[in-house]
C-alpha cells in the first residue's frame, strides 16, 4: 500500500484511489506506476520501462507516452508542474513525491501480473473535421467479455483472434505474433503481400521519393527496387497471379503496373489511385481522384491494358468518398471504405458487375478492406476508442454479400496508427506501423513578401493542429493524443501560457472571435451528435450557440461574429458552402458549384469568402461574395491547393499547397492571382495544414506533420485450402 497525497495505491487489490473515490486505470499504467513507485526517487529510463512493462509484446513507444499521460490525469498531476511524476527529457521519468508504504521500497524489477481493473467496452471518438459518423452501440457494443478479453490480450502481450459470430464461421484462434519486415528508417508504408505468402512489396522514400520495392519474408532476403523514376510511387497491390504490381504514380499520374520480377511500368490509366486487381488478374478497380476532395471519389473498373473502362459507383451512393476498394476471390464483391473528408467511417459492399451499394458494418476510421482467403470474413484496419491501431473482422456471407454477426477486434495494438493492409493466399498478413510528429511550424515574413527558414512553435508528442491566431496575437489550437480526447488550447505568439480552453469533452475546429476574447469550438456530446460552443479565453465558461447539426464542416465565425459559413455534404454527395446566423436561424446556400465547394474562410472586412473548389482531381482556390454569386477561381495549378487564411489586409490568401507529393505553404494575391510558395519542404513523408496569419501580417502559424513507418506481418488466417476443406 503507497500514499501520497490525496492517492492510494493498494498492489494487493490492484485498486487506486484519489480522495476516496476508485481511479479506473488500463493494466499497463498501473504497472508502469507500480514500477516507478518501486524505484521512486531515482530516474527510470524510457527504455527500461518499455524493456520491464512491455517485454515481448509488439508496441512503439508511443504506449508508454499514453500510459504517463493517462496517469497523470488519474493523478491530477501536470507535467509542467510535476508533483508525483517529473519528465526527465529524452530520458525518463522519476516518481518525486514523498510517499507511505506499508513495505518496503525494491529497486528490483519484479514480474507483471496485474488484471485489467475493469472492461471499458469499445468505443468511438471523433477525430477533427470534418467528424466521422460514429458506430451505433449495435456496432460495436461487444459486452464486457470482448473489452476484458481485449484488454487481457494487450496486458499479456498476446494476440487474439475474435468474433461475436456463429460458430461456424468463428475461425480458431491463432498464436500469432507480428514479425517485422522493414529495418531501415524512414517512411516504408502501404505494403502489398504476394499471393503465395513469400514477398512483399511496399513504397519507400530512402531515395527522397517514394518508389516501389520488393523484399522476400524469408530471413536474409534483400530488398529489390522496381521503380527509380521519382515518381511518387505508392499504393502498390499484387495481382493474384503473381505477375504484376499496380501502383499509383503521384507525380506523373495515373495507375501504372509493373512486372513483379522487374521490368519498365506502364501505364494503365492517366487519373487514378488505389488500385486493386480482379481475380483473375485482368481488371483493376480504383479510384479516379488522385488526393482531390476525399467526399467526391467514386470508384471505377478498368482492363489491365486500360482499356473498358466502367464506372461502378456513383456520387451520393453512398454520400461521401469511395476509397481503399478491394475485390473478393470469387470476383463477385468489391469491398470499399467511405469518408466524409478527413477519415472513413465505414466499411460497404457493391457487386462487381454494378448495382447499389450495401453498408457492411460502421468503423471508426475503418481502411483498406480486405476479404480473407476463403471469402468469409472481411478484415480491416482502425482505430478503438483511444485512437489506437486495431485489426478489425465482421463474418461475411458470400452468397448474399451480407455481414454476419458484428464488428470485432481481431488484433489489438497499442501502438498508433496502422498503415495498409494486405491477406495472402496463405491466410498471412502484412500492414504498416506509423509514427508521426505533428507540431505547430512558424515562418516569418519580411516586408518585400519573402519568408524566413521554418521554425517549431511546440514539440509535443500528440498531434498539435488548426491553429487560429486571435487579434492580440494568441493562437488557438486543437491537440488530439492516443488515448486522449480531441482538446482545444490557446499560447502566446511565442508558444508560453499554454492554457486549455476546453475542459471537458471532445473539442476541435477552434476559431477565435472577432474582438479575440472567445474561441467557438465545435463540441461532441455524444455519437452522432455535435454542436458549436463559444469558449471565453479569461474564464473557460462555455456558451452554447444555436448551430447544433454533426453535419456542418469546416465552421468558421464571421468576422462580427454572428454568423458562420460551412460546407455540407448532401444526401446526393453534392458538397457545397451556406451561411446562417450563430443563433440558429436559417440557413443560406452560397455556392452552387457543378462539381464541390467547400472549407470556406471569411474575408477580414466579412465581404468575401474563400473557398476551396474541386476541378477534376485538382482542388483550387476561389472567392465568392458572402450572399452568393458565381465563384472566381485565383489558382489554376496541378496539384491541391487547400486555403485556410486572409492575410490581415485583405490582400492575400495563404494556402496549403501539394506538388508532386510535397505540401507546402503557398499564398496567392486576391486582385492579381499572383503566387508564391513561402516554404519550401522536400519530404513526400508527410504534410503542411491549416497555415494562419498573425495580426500584424509578419507570421504564418501552420500545422507540420513528418512520418515514418514500418512494415510488419503477421499471420491472421488459415490457409484457403485448409479452410475451404
Amino acid at each position: 500500500m503507497f500514499q501520497f497525497g490525496d492517492v492510494c495505491v493498494d498492489l494487493r487489490r490492484l485498486v487506486v484511489t484519489r480522495g476516496g473515490a476508485q481511479v479506473e486505470l488500463e493494466p499497463k499504467a498501473f504497472d508502469v506506476l507500480r514500477y516507478l513507485l518501486e524505484n521512486a526517487d531515482r530516474l527510470v529510463t524510457k527504455d527500461e520501462l518499455m524493456e520491464t512493462i512491455w517485454r515481448d509484446t509488439f508496441v512503439t513507444p508511443n504506449v508508454l507516452t499514453r500510459a504517463i499521460a493517462q496517469l497523470r490525469r488519474a493523478l491530477g498531476d501536470d507535467a509542467r508542474e510535476a508533483r508525483y511524476i517529473e519528465t526527465v527529457a529524452r530520458r525518463g521519468y522519476r516518481f518525486i513525491a514523498h510517499t507511505v508504504s506499508d513495505a518496503p521500497v525494491s529497486a528490483a524489477p519484479r514480474p507483471i501480473t496485474s488484471l485489467p481493473a475493469a472492461p471499458v467496452p469499445v468505443t468511438v471518438r471523433i477525430e477533427n473535421d470534418p467528424p466521422a459518423t460514429v458506430a451505433p452501440p449495435s456496432a460495436w457494443g461487444m459486452g464486457a467479455r470482448l473489452a476484458a478479453t481485449v484488454l487481457i490480450a494487450a496486458a499479456t502481450g498476446g494476440v487474439v483472434l475474435l468474433a461475436r459470430l456463429p460458430a461456424r464461421h468463428a475461425p480458431a484462434a491463432l498464436n500469432a505474433v507480428p514479425t517485422r519486415v522493414t529495418i531501415g528508417s524512414g517512411n516504408n508504408t502501404s505494403p502489398a503481400i504476394s499471393p503465395d505468402g513469400r514477398a512483399v512489396a511496399f513504397s519507400s522514400d530512402r531515395t527522397g521519393s517514394l518508389e516501389i520495392y520488393v523484399v522476400g519474408l524469408a530471413p536474409g532476403s534483400e530488398e529489390v527496387a522496381l521503380t527509380h523514376d521519382g515518381g511518387q510511387n505508392m499504393q502498390p497491390d499484387w495481382s493474384p497471379d503473381g505477375r504484376w504490381i499496380a501502383f499509383h504514380s503521384r507525380r506523373r499520374g495515373g495507375v501504372w503496373i509493373v512486372p513483379s520480377t522487374g521490368g519498365t511500368p506502364q501505364q494503365v490509366i492517366d487519373r487514378g489511385s488505389s488500385p486493386a486487381w480482379s481475380p483473375d488478374s485482368d481488371r483493376l478497380v480504383y479510384t479516379p481522384d488522385e488526393g482531390g476532395l476525399a467526399g467526391q471519389q467514386v470508384l471505377w473498373t478498368v482492363k489491365r491494358d486500360g482499356s473498358d473502362r466502367r464506372q461502378l459507383t456513383h456520387l451520393g451512393q453512398p454520400a461521401g468518398g469511395h476509397n481503399h476498394p478491394a475485390w473478393s476471390h470469387s470476383g463477385r464483391f468489391i469491398a470499399f471504405a467511405v469518408s466524409y473528408g478527413v477519415q472513413n467511417d465505414a466499411i460497404w459492399i457493391v457487386d462487381a458487375a454494378g448495382g447499389v451499394p450495401r453498408l457492411l458494418t460502421p468503423g471508426h476510421s475503418a481502411s483498406h478492406p480486405r476479404f480473407t482467403p476463403a471469402d468469409d470474413a472481411v478484415v480491416w484496419t482502425g482505430n478503438a476508442a483511444a485512437f489506437n491501431g486495431r485489426i478489425f473482422r465482421i463474418g461475411f456471407d458470400a452468397v448474399a454479400g451480407t455481414a454476419i454477426g458484428e464488428a470485432a477486434i481481431v488484433t489489438p495494438f497499442e501502438n498508433g496508427s496502422l498503415q495498409g493492409l494486405s491477406i495472402a493466399d496463405t491466410g498471412a498478413a502484412v500492414f504498416g506501423v506509423g509514427a508521426t510528429d505533428t507540431n505547430l511550424w512558424t515562418i516569418d515574413l519580411d516586408r518585400d513578401g519573402s519568408a524566413s527558414a521554418p521554425a517549431r512553435l511546440t514539440s509535443d508528442v500528440v498531434r498539435n493542429g488548426q491553429p487560429d491566431y486571435s487579434r492580440d496575437g494568441r493562437i488557438a489550437f486543437s491537440q488530439l493524443g492516443t488515448g486522449l480526447p480531441m482538446t482545444v488550447w490557446a499560447i502566446d505568439p511565442d508558444g508560453s501560457h499554454r492554457v486549455r480552453l476546453a475542459p471537458d469533452g471532445p473539442a476541435g475546429d477552434p476559431s477565435w472571435s472577432g474582438d479575440g476574447t472567445r474561441v467557438l469550438v465545435k463540441r461532441w456530446n455524444a455519437p452522432r451528435s455535435a454542436g458549436l460552443v463559444w469558449i471565453d479565453a479569461a474564464s473557460r465558461r462555455a456558451t452554447p450557440t444555436g448551430v447544433n447539426d454533426p453535419g456542418v464542416r469546416s465552421p468558421r465565425p464571421s468576422p462580427d461574429s454572428r454568423s458562420i459559413a460551412f460546407h455540407l455534404i448532401e444526401s446526393d454527395g453534392s458538397m457545397n458552402v451556406w451561411t446562417q446566423s450563430l443563433d440558429g436561424g436559417p440557413r443560406r446556400r452560397v455556392t452552387h458549384d457543378p462539381e464541390a465547394a467547400s472549407f470556406p474562410v471569411w474575408s477580414p472586412d466579412g465581404k468575401w469568402l474563400a473557398v476551396e473548389v474541386k476541378r477534376g482531381e485538382r482542388t483550387q482556390i476561389g472567392v465568392v461574395d458572402k450572399d452568393g454569386g458565381p465563384i472566381e477561381l485565383l489558382t489554376n495549378d496541378p496539384g491541391q491547393n487547400w486555403p485556410h487564411a486572409w492575410s490581415p489586409d485583405g490582400e492575400r490568401i495563404a494556402y496549403a499547397a501539394e506538388r508532386g507529393a510535397v505540401w507546402n505553404i503557398w499564398e496567392v494575391a486576391r486582385r492579381t492571382h499572383a503566387t508564391r510558395q513561402l516554404t519550401h519542404f522536400t519530404s513526400s513523408s508527410g504534410y503542411v495544414r491549416y497555415p494562419s496569419w498573425s495580426p500584424d501580417g509578419r507570421r504564418i502559424v501552420f500545422e507540420r506533420e513528418t512520418q515514418t513507418a514500418t512494415i510488419w506481418t503477421i499471420q491472421l488466417e488459415t490457409p484457403r485450402s485448409v479452410t475451404n476443406n
